[in-house]
């Protein structure tokens, strides 16, 4: 089934949300909003997509990014290079950026200042203080002929506006290739590794491993290219995780593990959101499951497990071994394999699938995944 780009973005933007749970939607609710306006205002097609893209993902600058590195991120990947200034330029004075401060300050006013389900009009005059400094009359007039109409408030307020958010995408059925694929889901993992303050381009690392063990398994080059996907994205929900508890030193107590434990029902609620991503969320949100059903969250067990979440999760682990965290030093690949070996005994791993890794790295030596300095 092919993945649409509306789908993947609003996919992307729920993602985002993770960072600021108590917000809900907020990058659908501002898409809401600006698409509103710039229809109104008879916008141009280029305009209207380049508006709903930085709506959906203008929050990617938010915790430990920098809105310089998001630009640089997002302008080298084709279909979102238009909007790479807009996303990072809060409170700058281009036009098409004071549209996104109006719509995330009316976002704001109609959550916090009014009751759920009323129409909040007198929004629109606090913000008609701020026409010139901040605003632009057009918008504001536009905005007013929106507040008017009782069916544009009822539905910012509706909990289920992200079902319906496809509707107001300018993108129509744009199907995405599988590079484009790649390339957004490899921005996405740069946000999950960077809040995770994990090693750099941990989920890179697992998405080659989990494509190398896949290719090895006899996967079609459309399955291997999938799975690579699945570990790009893999540890998706831990955005829901505070990053202090992630790179904790000391021990977990009872109430910590659970709260990061939870992390892959976040993944799986995302993911298979996603119209033709069933398969790669199975292997993303899986892939703590263990063989003996002892796993989490939700305790799967033998043959309940595919094999590509085996594979994500012997590749997941074997590329946190190798790595230095804040909580432990990194491993040599012989000791890597010495702990997996013992937790396969233990019905923790899926131990074909480690002997499999083991010799792979054995017969490669150091040319395997010459890329992933983290493997070497």
């Amino acid at each position: 089934m092919d993945i649409t780009f509306t789908d993947f973005l609003i996919g992307f933007s729920s993602a985002l949300d993770l960072l600021s749970p108590e917000n809900g939607h907020r990058g659908v609710r501002r898409a809401y909003i600006v698409m509103n306006i710039a229809r109104q205002r008879r916008f141009s097609p280029l305009v209207q997509k380049r508006l709903f893209i930085a709506a959906l993902l203008r929050d990617i600058s938010h915790g430990a990014h920098t809105p310089q590195d998001c630009v640089r991120r997002i302008a080298n990947i084709p279909l979102l290079a238009g909007s790479a200034g807009l996303i990072a330029a809060r409170g700058q004075r281009h036009p098409e950026s004071r549209l996104l401060d109006l719509a995330d300050n009316l976002d704001l006013l109609a959550l916090h200042e009014y009751p759920r389900g009323h129409y909040p009009s007198h929004a629109i005059e606090t913000l008609c203080d701020s026409i010139g400094s901040r605003y632009q009359l057009d918008d504001i007039l536009a905005l007013r002929e929106l507040g008017l109409e009782k069916e544009f408030w009822a539905e910012l307020a509706s909990a289920t506006l992200i079902n319906t958010a496809a509707s107001f995408s300018p993108f129509a059925g744009t199907v995405l290739t599988h590079d484009e694929l790649t390339a957004l889901s490899s921005l996405l993992a740069a946000v999950i590794d960077q809040h995770c303050r994990s090693a750099a381009q941990h989920s890179v690392v697992v998405a080659d491993i989990a494509g190398r063990l896949a290719q090895m398994y006899g996967f079609s080059k459309k399955g291997v290219q999938r799975i690579r996907v699945a570990g790009l994205l893999h540890d998706l929900g831990k955005l829901v995780v505070p990053a202090a508890l992630l790179t904790k030193t000391s021990a977990l107590t009872d109430s910590e593990r659970r709260q990061i434990h939870i992390h892959p029902q976040f993944t799986w609620k995302i993911l298979s959101r996603i119209a033709g991503m069933h398969d790669i969320a199975r292997m993303a949100s899986f892939h703590h499951e263990r063989p003996d059903g002892k796993g989490y969250p939700f305790h799967l067990r033998g043959v309940q497990l595919d094999l590509g979440p085996r594979i994500i999760s012997v590749a997941d682990c074997y590329a946190a071994l190798r790595e230095a965290r804040s909580y432990k030093t990194a491993c040599s690949p012989e000791k890597c394999f010495s702990i997996m070996q013992q937790t396969a005994e233990r019905g923790g791993l899926d131990a074909e699938v480690v002997g499999a890794l083991h010799a792979d790295v054995k017969a490669a030596g150091e040319t395997m995944l010459s890329a992933s300095p983290l493997l070497l």
